[in-house]
């Protein structure tokens, strides 16, 4: 790219100060656009899966799987609400030989490892027993989208972007000049 062209339509390469300031320029461009088509992707997931309860797409491009974009399902979860009668159940129903104390990492296996019977309304151990003063909360709606791109897609999208195959016009990218008049109408 010639120094005084502002018309360039190639950029060369070789200077490496100039390549990297000329490509944090395009980064800027492009970070700030993935951004806003992400924000609106993810909006519109959440409410495709709230409708249709589909938690995962695989989206094309051609005949190329892109990769994924899944809605994250939170979990439902076991919390103790009432201290006491869990603290109480701890220390009376042999769960040691010594003075038992509650701690919060022992209080963790045994709310992961319980269960939650429906029909009695109570947590159970593997071994069928209740557990006193714990409660399910109910996890939130979804609000989040995880998405795994194809190694295998995006190499081949590489090979078409040298290949000449698959162009982009960076222009499309940069939002409209805020002094920008009016069209006419």
């Amino acid at each position: 790219m010639s120094q005084d062209s502002t018309t360039a339509t190639a950029v060369e390469t070789g200077n490496l100060d100039r390549d990297a300031l000329l490509m944090r320029f395009v980064k800027s461009i492009v970070d700030d656009r993935y951004e806003k088509v992400l924000s609106a992707a993810d909006a519109a997931r959440l409410a495709e899966y709230a409708e249709k309860d589909t938690t995962t797409v695989k989206p094309k491009f051609g005949e190329l799987v892109l990769g994924s974009r899944t809605v994250a399902e939170p979990k439902d979860k076991l919390i103790v609400h009432d201290e006491g009668a869990f603290t109480s159940w701890a220390e009376g129903s042999n769960h040691g030989t010594w003075k038992f104390v509650v701690d919060p990492t022992w209080k963790t296996a045994t709310l992961r490892y319980a269960t939650w019977d429906e029909a009695n309304q109570v947590a159970v151990t593997k071994t069928g027993e209740v557990i006193p003063g714990v409660k399910l909360q109910k996890a939130p709606p979804p609000s989040s989208v995880t998405q795994k791109p194809n190694p295998e897609a995006f190499a081949e999208l590489g090979k078409m972007l040298r290949q000449g195959r698959f162009t982009a016009d960076l222009r499309a990218l940069l939002p409209a000049p805020e002094d920008a008049a009016e069209p006419a109408q």
